[in-house]
């Protein structure tokens, strides 16, 4: 790694071409850098994010399990259900 002194006198000896050259050089990697840092916070964001749903499932499949069904509701509520259905203004003539 070079000094910042001799740095300095490097880059006083290059040319003004040259010099732009180097500074689109270094424009360029700054740009790939950038593009990767930004790919890798996508990827970790997605992996986050895939976590995120695996623990959420998960929780969902615990609840489920722990749920317990009242079937004579269930069934009372189809047969209120049905009755609606067959007269929704519930008249009475």
């Amino acid at each position: 790694m070079t000094t910042p002194d001799s740095s300095g006198n490097e880059l006083q000896e290059l040319t003004d071409r040259e010099l732009l050259e180097e500074l689109t050089a270094t424009d360029l990697r700054l740009e790939d850098l950038h593009h990767e840092i930004r790919r890798r916070m996508q990827y970790r964001a997605a992996i986050e994010h895939r976590q995120q749903q695996h623990a959420e499932i998960s929780r969902m499949v615990e609840h489920l399990d722990q749920a317990k069904v009242d079937w004579q509701r269930v069934r009372d509520f189809f047969r209120e259900s049905i009755v609606e259905s067959q007269d929704p203004w519930n008249s009475q003539r």
